[in-house]
């Protein structure tokens, strides 16, 4: 386990414009200065991806920024095209949360609003991170990193299940409201989502209003670029039927746990 790519550009990268980012710790996606902070270092935390278990897992959000290749993908299938369309990111709603961004469409020379969709980016997360910290320390100081394996891991099953409630309170709404909502995940944690919560009929269908956009990261010269790799799509009442009927694991197995605690006496004594 070690970075994949550091201030946007991958660590083993010797061009001119990694060093200069680096050095000016920019983001590229941003087009500005990186602003994900650790109270560890007093520099950005500029780790974009990770090398894990031989997949790249994207873990931070800016990432998905690349070109707005995301976001006119998402003009496509929801518009047909990218005209008279803007960006707004950020946008609150009472009683359900900030959308991350909304794709406005609005009539030509006008400021009415012809149509909308939600855009929601979900990168992975970390444990350990402070394994992955001493990985940015150790790449600033010009160390090769990927000749060390650093015991982070993946909190990948904490990501999901914060999402899926999200897909479920946002889905609902862009049901009632006939609009789309754009899930944007890498193939690494959608696959991770489908498997831990048993989901199936995901097959694409452009009617439905939750939709998947997967991504993921394919290496380009010196760079790596996103890449659309497929396209699903859901209802609230598929997500909700798989939600509610999860797998109950065994009472014995948990009390043979229980048992183990009294034998070595973990517990607190209640006086």
């Amino acid at each position: 386990m070690n970075p994949n790519e550091i201030f946007t550009y991958p660590v083993e990268s010797k061009s001119t414009e990694a060093k200069n980012a680096v050095k000016k710790y920019y983001c590229r996606f941003l087009e500005s200065k990186y602003d994900k902070q650790s109270r560890i270092i007093k520099y950005p935390m500029g780790v974009c991806s990770v090398n894990h278990s031989g997949t790249k897992p994207i873990i931070c959000p800016h990432r998905f920024l690349e070109n707005n290749l995301i976001f006119k993908n998402a003009c496509n299938a929801a518009f047909g095209g990218t005209n008279n369309v803007l960006l707004f990111p950020e946008v609150k709603l009472n009683n359900v949360g900030s959308f991350d961004f909304v794709l406005v469409k609005h009539k030509p020379i006008s400021n009415k609003v012809d149509d909308f969709c939600i855009v929601e980016f979900q990168s992975d997360s970390t444990t350990g991170t402070g394994k992955l910290v001493q990985a940015l320390k150790d790449f600033m100081k010009e160390k090769d990193v990927l000749q060390n394996k650093y015991r982070f891991g993946m909190n990948t099953y904490n990501t999901i299940k914060l999402s899926y409630i999200q897909m479920l309170i946002k889905g609902q709404v862009m049901e009632k409201w006939n609009k789309s909502i754009y899930w944007i995940m890498q193939k690494f944690v959608y696959d991770n989502m489908v498997n831990r919560f048993c989901l199936i009929d995901l097959d694409y269908n452009a009617n439905h209003k939750t939709q998947y956009h997967i991504y993921d990261l394919v290496r380009n010269s010196e760079i790596y670029n996103l890449k659309l790799v497929d396209k699903k799509s859901t209802t609230i009442s598929n997500l909700l039927r798989a939600f509610t009927h999860q797998p109950t694991p065994s009472i014995d197995t948990f009390v043979k746990v229980l048992e183990s605690k009294i034998k070595l006496k973990l517990g607190l004594t209640m006086e």
